[in-house]
């Protein structure tokens, strides 16, 4: 394939023959043959100068053309490379730069796109244990993905579409199931977004959240437990489960800070929990002495021996102290899906502010802000109810003794 010299391009003026161009405003026209095909470009009334230029950009282009690399031409490329230059003119670059910059992209894309999901989710991990993220959250981490990748085996990471991961956490079920393993997956195609290490990955196509309806957002919002469901599962639990859920339903620990408690936390001379800052959420920020109320000491007096190791041996990741919790449960009568969610740390909060009215005070036994307390925890409750929070003491003292000996 060849460009002979009588190839070169024309300028017509349009003629009666072409009537309805005319009707259009077409008034010039440059035509050309390249490799044996006709290629015209039509120009308005009063565009002479436009046409003629173009003219004469096709004849330049088509003269530095080498004849090693004609046979690589078609018949619209002349056409388009004046396009992209017009284009490109007002930004100050040329059509080199452009294709140069593109090229790069579609490198790097090309090497992202080999990634595997199993890979990045490997380095993923391994950088969060790096910055020091706590232990229970790299393995709630683990987890979800271990989910994740096994719905999508074999797969590069750039290759998961947002159609794809909210067809996966649709099979969990309730719309809290899906929204928890939807965040988890959700942090890890962000930190993909903002590492260096995947420039190709340019966007997160993670889909938002599932909407819950009006009426679960305010039963999550203002649940909480009444005394006697509290004391009833008190007087159920098994021992070793026993000081953890006294710390979060009596002394304003949160469920994750109780599992790192340790007996040295606990000072039985002054009745006070310090949740210091390497168990505390936030760290330093949240980091906290809690004064334990009678009641909790009475609930812990079994324990008071205890003077190091960990409060609940066994158990180091929320998954399986939500496995000991959903036992727990069931022992002391709930049925399945009917235990209030957070409902220990809202009962608290709760019935502390009910009974004291000094949000200030609530948050900071509870390692929270003040906003937060109104938004997400605070149930409607007076104060004679909240108050009975505090009256409740163990059933038979002297059992629970034996089976914490």
């Amino acid at each position: 394939m060849k460009m002979n010299r009588d190839e070169g391009a024309t300028l017509k003026e349009i003629d009666i023959e072409h009537e309805k161009r005319k009707k259009r405003g077409y008034h010039w026209l440059v035509e050309f043959r390249f490799n044996g095909k006709r290629v015209r470009k039509y120009f308005k009334h009063g565009h002479k100068k436009e046409a003629e230029a173009h003219k004469a950009e096709i004849e330049r282009q088509a003269d530095e053309v080498g004849k090693r690399d004609r046979d690589l031409l078609d018949a619209d490329l002349l056409n388009e490379a004046v396009e992209a230059r017009k284009a490109l003119s007002p930004f100050g670059e040329s059509i080199a730069d452009a294709v140069a910059f593109y090229v790069d992209h579609l490198e790097a894309k090309a090497k992202q796109d080999s990634t595997s999901l199993n890979e990045a989710i490997g380095i993923f991990l391994e950088a969060k244990i790096n910055k020091g993220i706590k232990g229970d959250t790299v393995k709630r981490y683990r987890e979800t993905l271990n989910r994740f990748k096994r719905a999508f085996p074999d797969r590069t990471v750039a290759s998961i579409e947002g159609e794809e991961i909210e067809r996966w956490w649709e099979t969990f079920g309730s719309v809290a199931n899906q929204r928890a393993n939807r965040t988890d997956v959700n942090v890890f195609f962000n930190w993909l977004v903002k590492s260096s290490r995947f420039k190709g990955i340019t966007s997160n196509p993670v889909p938002a959240p599932p909407e819950m309806n009006k009426k679960a957002k305010l039963a999550k919002k203002r649940v909480m437990l009444s005394a006697p469901e509290v004391s009833r599962f008190l007087n159920s639990c098994d021992a070793d489960l026993l000081p953890i859920i006294v710390a979060q339903v009596f002394i304003g620990a949160r469920p994750e800070e109780s599992l790192r408690l340790d007996w040295g936390h606990f000072d039985f001379e002054a009745g006070e929990l310090n949740i210091t800052a390497d168990i505390a959420k936030g760290g330093e920020k949240h980091a906290r002495t809690n004064k334990i109320p009678k009641n909790a000491m009475a609930w812990l007096s079994p324990y008071r021996f205890k003077t190091s190791g960990k409060v609940l041996p066994g158990v180091y990741s929320k998954s399986a102290f939500d496995k000991r919790m959903r036992a727990a449960r069931a022992k002391a009568g709930w049925e399945p899906g009917k235990w209030p969610q957070n409902a220990l740390r809202k009962t608290f909060i709760s019935c502390h502010y009910a009974s004291f009215s000094k949000v200030a005070k609530t948050a900071s036994i509870a390692g929270t802000s003040e906003s937060v307390i109104f938004s997400n925890y605070r149930s409607t409750v007076n104060k004679t109810t909240a108050k009975k929070l505090w009256e409740i003491v163990p059933n038979q003292q002297g059992e629970i003794i034996k089976f914490a000996q």
